[in-house]
């Protein structure tokens, strides 16, 4: 998955919290949680890389 890939599918994921909290439900928390567990797992190649703008 591309970082832009990962970056839509936080986004996505922020929706699904935010219709969750609203009342709006179309997926369960338990959903939501399975999901964000994936993303997290597409995310961890990225989690060591080094941050450029911090040596700035």
């Amino acid at each position: 998955m591309t970082t832009m890939q990962i970056m839509a599918k936080l986004w996505s994921h922020i929706t699904d919290l935010r219709l969750y909290i609203n009342g709006s439900r179309n997926k369960s928390m338990e959903q939501i949680e399975r999901e964000l567990d994936v993303t997290e797992m597409y995310c961890r190649p990225y989690s060591d890389a080094d941050d450029l703008d911090e040596e700035e």
